[in-house]
C-alpha cells in the first residue's frame, strides 16, 4: 500500500500546509446552498488540493463521487454519473459532493468531456470542486467564471519534515533528521513526493540516514514525478520529447527512471514489450556515447527514452500510478559503505599479488572469500595482507570473531617481524666472520 494514501489525512483539520486556504474551503463549505459557486482549488502536484476535498466529504458527512484522472471522462460518462448525481439526493438524505480531479487533464479520447463538466457544474444543485494544477488550462477557461477559486502554495518543508518524521516513527523507521531534512527540502513543497521518496529509500530496511538520499533538485517541472507523467501520459511527439529539458537529470539517471516506471505505468504486454525495445535501444546509443565520446549522438537517446516509450503504448492509460524512484540506485546508495570497504580490501590485496584493483574484485576476491571461511587461512592472509578487523568483517565473520582473528592475525605478523629482524642480525655478523 502507498505510505500516501494510508496516512491520507482523514478529516479537514489533519491536512497539513496551507491553512489560509483550508479556511476558504471551510468557509465556502459552512456557507454553500444550491446555486452557489463550485470551488475550484489551484496548485502544484502534492500539496494537499485533493487530500482537501476527500478530508471535506467526511468532515462534512457529505456522500462523495469522485471523477479522476484515472477514468474516462468523456460527455456520456459525465452526463450519466456527475450529471444525475447533480440533481439528486441520496438514499440516506445526505448531501452528495461531486469532485472532478485534475480537471484540467482530460485526454483526447474524454471528447465532450469539457462541455458536459461545465454544464455539471453550472447546474449548481450539489457542492461541487474541481482540482487543477494550471489555472490557466484551456479545459477551465469557460468553468473559471462558474468557481470560486483558492490557489494551493507550495508546503514549508519544515511542515514536510514534521510529517516525514511522523511516517518514519510510526513505521518503525530510525530517520536522521538531517535525512529528513534534505527529503523535505528535496520535495520543493510537494509534500505526496517526498512521502513517495521516504517509502522508496526505506524499503526493507530500518534506518536512513543521509548519505542514503540521493535525489535531484525537484524544480522547473517542477518533479521528476511529472517527469513521469507527461512521458507516460501522452502520445504526442513533441511534448514527451520536451519533457527531458524541463529537469535537471543527466540522461543515464533519466533513463533509469523510466526503466523503473515502465511496468508500473503500462498494463498491456505489447506496450510493455515496445517500450522497453525503445529504451533498449536509447541505451545502445548512450553507450556509444560514454565509450566513444560522441555526444552527438545524445539526441537520439533522448528522443527514444522520452517519445519512442511515449509513442510505444496505444493509448494513455487513465490510472493513477505511483512512480517509484529506481530500486538500482536505492541499492547502490544501501551497499555504499561496502563497496567502500571491499575496494579497500581490494587494493590491499593488488599491491599484494601486483594485479589491478579491478583485477581482484572481477577474478580474485571470490577465491578469498572462500579461503577465510577456514579460521587456520584467515589468520594468515589477515597478516599477510595487513587487514583490519572491520575489514575481517566482510569475509562473514562478526565483529568480535574477526577481532580475535585480527588479533591473532597481528601476533603472527609481530613475531615474523621479530624473526626478520634476526636473520638480519644473523646476516650481519656472519659478514664481518
Amino acid at each position: 500500500m502507498q505510505w500516501t494514501e494510508e496516512y491520507a489525512p482523514g478529516l479537514l483539520e489533519d491536512v497539513v500546509g496551507n491553512p489560509s486556504a483550508l479556511d476558504a474551503v471551510t468557509k465556502w463549505a459552512d456557507s454553500w446552498k444550491p446555486g452557489a459557486k463550485a470551488l475550484l482549488l489551484v496548485g502544484g502536484p502534492g500539496i494537499g488540493k485533493t487530500a482537501t476535498a476527500l478530508a471535506l466529504a467526511r468532515t462534512k458527512n457529505w456522500d462523495l463521487l469522485e471523477m479522476n484522472s484515472s477514468e474516462q471522462r468523456n460527455k456520456a460518462i459525465i452526463q450519466r454519473t456527475a450529471g444525475l448525481a447533480s440533481v439528486s439526493t441520496t438514499f440516506s438524505g445526505n448531501r452528495r459532493m461531486i469532485l472532478f480531479d485534475e480537471a484540467d487533464g482530460l485526454f483526447r479520447n474524454d471528447r465532450g468531456g469539457t462541455t458536459a463538466m461545465l454544464d455539471v457544474v453550472k447546474g449548481g444543485a450539489s457542492p461541487i470542486i474541481l482540482t487543477a494544477n494550471d489555472a490557466y488550462a484551456k479545459q477551465l477557461a469557460t468553468i473559471k467564471k462558474y468557481c470560486d477559486k483558492v490557489v494551493y502554495k507550495k508546503v514549508h518543508y519544515s511542515t514536510i519534515k514534521k510529517t516525514l518524521a511522523r511516517i518514519a516513527e510510526d513505521k518503525g523507521i530510525n530517520a536522521d533528521p538531517a535525512a529528513l531534512e534534505s527529503l523535505a527540502k528535496n520535495a520543493c513543497g510537494d509534500l505526496k513526493a517526498a512521502i513517495n521518496d521516504l517509502q522508496a529509500l526505506s524499503e526493507g530496511r530500518k534506518e536512513l540516514t543521509e548519505e542514503d538520499i540521493m535525489l535531484t533538485d525537484r524544480d522547473r517541472m517542477d518533479n521528476i514525478f511529472n517527469a513521469m507523467r507527461a512521458v507516460f501520459k501522452t502520445t504526442d511527439f513533441k511534448k514527451a520529447r520536451g519533457v527531458f529539458d524541463t529537469v535537471r537529470e543527466d540522461p543515464d539517471l533519466f533513463l533509469k527512471w523510466v526503466d523503473e516506471n515502465i511496468p508500473r505505468e503500462y498494463e498491456d504486454k505489447e506496450d510493455i514489450a515496445n517500450a522497453f525495445k525503445e529504451l533498449a535501444r536509447a541505451d545502445v546509443y548512450y553507450g556509444r556515447i560514454r565509450r566513444r565520446q560522441s555526444w552527438s549522438l545524445l539526441k537520439y537517446t533522448i528522443d527514444l527514452m522520452t517519445a519512442g516509450v511515449a509513442l510505444s503504448k496505444k493509448e494513455p492509460y487513465h490510472k493513477f500510478t505511483p512512480y517509484s524512484f529506481p530500486q538500482f540506485i536505492s541499492l547502490l546508495s544501501r551497499s555504499k559503505a561496502k563497496r567502500g570497504l571491499r575496494d579497500g580490501i581490494a587494493m590491499k590485496i593488488s599491491g599484494k599479488i601486483h594485479a589491478s584493483k579491478k583485477e581482484v574484485i572481477q577474478h580474485y576476491l571470490y577465491y578469498y572469500m572462500e579461503l577465510f571461511s577456514q579460521e587456520r587461512y584467515a589468520v594468515g592472509l589477515s597478516a599477510f595482507f595487513g587487514l583490519e578487523d572491520k575489514e575481517i568483517e566482510y569475509f562473514g565473520y562478526t565483529a568480535a570473531k574477526a577481532k580475535k582473528i585480527y588479533e591473532k592475525a597481528d601476533e603472527l605478523h609481530q613475531k615474523e617481524i621479530a624473526e626478520s629482524l634476526v636473520d638480519r642480525n644473523q646476516s650481519s655478523l656472519a659478514s664481518f666472520s
